[in-house]
């Protein structure tokens, strides 16, 4: 487990508070990392799949998150908006992932 600090604490209570402004402000000013595990095995992104924050979502997203990181029960973003009913979250992940799939299958060769 990384060492977890205050800031990182603030930015869990961000997204569960959804506060899409101030989670952006932690990751930029306190260079945070969203999908750092707490002493729980949960982060901010699999917060945010798991509650539906979607406008949070979307700005962990635009910072570059790895939706591949799984949390401490193992599971990814994408099978807590699934578990969780959350299919608004659901949808925006498949679509990163869908496009981030075709980018890579065009980019890669047999070569």
């Amino acid at each position: 487990i990384q060492d977890w600090s205050k800031s990182d604490e603030r930015l869990l209570q961000a997204v569960e508070q959804n506060e899409p402004d101030k989670v952006s402000a932690l990751i930029v000013k306190k260079g945070l990392c969203p999908t750092k595990l707490d002493a729980e095995g949960k982060s901010a992104f699999h917060l945010c799949a798991t509650r539906g924050r979607l406008d949070c979502l979307e700005i962990i997203i635009s910072h570059g998150a790895d939706l591949n990181v799984v949390d401490g029960a193992g599971c990814s973003a994408l099978h807590l908006a699934a578990k969780n009913g959350q299919s608004e979250c659901l949808k925006r992940l498949l679509q990163v992932k869908h496009r981030d799939n075709i980018y890579l299958s065009s980019s890669v060769s047999a070569l």
